[in-house]
């Protein structure tokens, strides 16, 4: 208990008796951790067994000293609450700034996001002010981890790279002197922390030759790198890596639109138990293609308003557009219309979805066989296109113009045999610029779509 005393001990009467008070607010009134840690304040100075005798009636109670360790872990916690009298000005204000930083880590945490971001952002004037740059690097990685690029975002990191590399190498010029002979340093833990940078910077190097293979879409060879690093895992990976990992993998199969074996990466619950919030609503949405292109509805409905919708409501016009083209697969054709109209004003700083949402519209028409909104629907978004021209995806251009000539081969089919249109076959072989990707606004194939609508027409 000698180190509790002397923690104690620096405190002064009321200071004493406010821990005391804090700690009635924690505890029951009759309960012995409150009673000893009142007996330490009101009768310091007395021996194990006298604390003992005055709580269990015995002076070598066994559960006392199981007690001694909770007092002085509530202590410890208390102590949070009060606040210092420091005699270097330094260590005062970085104590406050330190407090700034916890308290804004508490209150997002939270979700609570405006005014944890104020008081991160005082922490960081602060820090800077008086040059705690351990304290910056610390609230860089609050910020990123709770995704308030408004205090620091990713552009500043070649400057705050720069700031932490010098005050580092000025804290080692002031402090470090060589030591003679051959001693070397006994702590471990920093041993350890080298080897898990090393480990992580090693990692961060595949990740960005994996996610490079994968924007050049060199797809196989992203799936070697993938196994490969997979197959080094071992007890001291890191679970933000291994998370980063799976996305990658997770990724590589929805481009490839392997959809089952994507599905069965989706199978351990367990995998995203410590996924980062943006990996996690990665996960989630590779998830829900799954679902979503093997046709499995219901669920890809119940991940969408279970996962998605709760974690992200930044992205509820994208939600809500997902959710119409489920309604439309299982035509729903009037809920789905319904919806469109009512989340069309919100995707207009979504161009792509937008223009989706249009198209999609007139698919739900064209299943619906209503002639006169088709007409007239098909005219309003041909306007639309030629007022964008340029700034419209291929896909979505030439699509639309096969859109229109099937609205025509509705009045003289004999007239206009779309299966063999050159667009129709440029769509499904996906030439140049014509790629269908299946993460996108699209999300049935438009040629796809096309083909069924003929072999309707055909019976």
């Amino acid at each position: 208990m000698e180190s509790l005393s002397q923690l104690l001990d620096t405190c002064s009467l009321p200071e004493k008796k406010q821990l005391v008070e804090f700690a009635k607010v924690k505890n029951l009134p009759n309960s012995k951790k409150l009673m000893l840690i009142k007996l330490f304040v009101s009768q310091p100075g007395l021996s194990d067994s006298e604390y003992s005798q005055k709580i269990y009636k015995e002076p070598e109670s066994a559960a006392y000293f199981q007690l001694k360790k909770r007092v002085k872990d509530e202590f410890e916690a208390l102590f949070l609450l009060l606040k210092p009298n420091c005699l270097k000005k330094e260590t005062q204000l970085y104590i406050e700034c330190s407090e700034l930083l916890l308290k804004s880590q508490l209150i997002l945490a939270r979700g609570v996001r405006c005014e944890g971001s104020k008081l991160l952002e005082r922490g960081l004037k602060m820090a800077i002010k008086y040059s705690f740059y351990d304290l910056i690097l610390t609230i860089y990685s609050t910020a990123n981890r709770f995704e308030l690029c408004e205090v620091v975002n990713n552009n500043d990191l070649p400057e705050l790279e720069v700031a932490i590399k010098t005050h580092l190498q000025l804290f080692i010029n002031k402090n470090y002197k060589k030591p003679e002979g051959d001693s070397q340093s006994k702590n471990h833990y920093l041993k350890n922390m080298i080897r898990q940078l090393n480990y992580s910077r090693n990692y961060s190097a595949i990740l960005d030759e994996i996610n490079q293979s994968i924007q050049d879409k060199e797809y196989k060879n992203a799936l070697s790198q993938v196994s490969e690093a997979e197959s080094e895992w071992d007890f001291n990976s890191e679970f933000k890596t291994k998370g980063e990992l799976l996305i990658a993998k997770m990724s590589i199969l929805l481009a490839q639109r392997e959809y089952s074996k994507l599905l069965a990466e989706c199978n351990d619950p367990a995998a995203t138990s410590d996924f980062s919030r943006e990996n996690l609503l990665k996960y989630s949405m590779n998830h829900w293609h799954a679902l979503f292109h093997l046709d499995k509805l219901d669920e890809a409905l119940q991940t969408l308003r279970k996962n998605l919708m709760s974690m992200d409501t930044n992205q509820n016009p994208i939600w809500s557009y997902l959710e119409i083209y489920i309604e439309f697969k299982q035509k729903h054709f009037k809920a789905a219309l319904k919806q469109i109209h009512a989340c069309q004003k919100d995707l207009k700083s979504l161009p792509d979805y937008y223009l989706g949402s249009k198209m999609l519209e007139l698919m739900i028409l064209f299943d619906q066989n209503d002639q006169d909104w088709l007409e007239y629907k098909i005219e309003n978004l041909r306007k639309l296109i030629s007022r964008n021209k340029g700034r419209i995806t291929k896909r979505i251009v030439q699509a639309f113009q096969l859109f229109s000539k099937l609205q025509k081969s509705t009045f003289k089919q004999e007239l206009v045999d779309l299966t063999q249109d050159p667009i129709l076959i440029n769509l499904q072989n996906e030439l140049d610029g014509l790629e269908w990707i299946p993460d996108t606004f699209e999300l049935i194939r438009y040629d796809s779509w096309i083909i069924t609508r003929l072999k309707r027409q055909t019976y």
